[in-house]
């Protein structure tokens, strides 16, 4: 059984949340991606301007999706009917994923085993600076720990990143906006997935009428492109080698470029 905790990002209300987390297993499934998508709801104070607010609490409630949604799920697996579980996060999502990791193996409590491990870890559109994704970098040091797998879509068309490079104390270009550090070594179980050429190849009519989806094109778009998916679901398969994955084109060691058409 697969489950796919979906952790959205800031400024998103609960009903927006719930739009985006059962779009995601609608698509999935329709991609023989048999899974059930857990939303983990952060509190956010639903507006642009209080990203400094909603960077606090999700820091607070970061440790809640490990202790108290994976887990609990990993404990209950079992010999004839293993749980895989995977985690996608979409914004400051990703950084509620990151403090998530980094708090419970901080607080190392003694009712937790440290060996609890995820499937995939997705991160799409980014709110985490690039640089913590240098070989080695202590932030990320536990996210690599306990995933098998992390891949990073990216778009340098991303206007709420650029954003948010204002707003926030660290002013450090975002890993959702420009990809992992390229003068670099990357981490063994890191993918670079740039998703700036599809972008730009959708027609513009169609990138500015999102039918499901409430919210700045540029950021949240992946979430209505089909390609988009059908690369989603390849990777969080994990049948595929990721060199292999038809979805995209290899133009580095651990980098990518998301195709322009099927």
């Amino acid at each position: 059984m697969d489950i796919v905790f979906f952790v959205h990002g800031y400024n998103t209300p609960p009903e927006e949340s719930l739009t985006r987390q059962r779009l995601v297993e609608k698509e999935l499934k329709t991609r023989g991606f048999q899974c059930m998508v857990i939303g983990f709801d952060w509190p956010t104070a639903e507006s642009p301007a209080l990203y400094t607010y909603d960077r606090f609490e999700a820091q607070n409630a970061a440790s809640l999706l490990v202790q108290g949604g994976i887990i609990p799920f990993a404990n209950y697996t079992l010999k004839n009917c293993p749980i895989n579980i995977h985690i996608m996060a979409h914004s400051m999502g990703g950084f509620v994923v990151r403090e998530a990791f980094r708090a419970v193996d901080k607080g190392r409590d003694s009712n937790l085993a440290n060996d609890w491990r995820i499937g995939q870890l997705v991160l799409f559109a980014a709110d985490i600076s690039s640089e913590c994704f240098t070989l080695n970098n202590s932030e990320m040091i536990p996210v690599f720990n306990h995933c098998g797998r992390l891949t990073n879509y990216f778009s340098g068309y991303d206007e709420a990143l650029a954003v948010s490079n204002v707003k926030n104390i660290d002013i450090s270009s975002r890993v959702g906006r420009v990809g992992m550090p390229a003068d670099t070594p990357a981490h063994e179980k890191a993918v670079d997935v740039d998703c700036g050429s599809r972008y730009t190849a959708i027609p513009e009519i169609e990138r500015n009428n999102f039918k499901v989806i409430d919210g700045m094109v540029s950021h949240s778009w992946y979430l209505e492109d089909s390609i988009w998916y059908d690369d989603l679901a390849y990777t969080l398969k994990g049948q595929i080698d990721r060199n292999s994955i038809p979805t995209r084109t290899r133009v580095g060691n651990n980098d990518f470029v998301l195709n322009t058409n099927d």
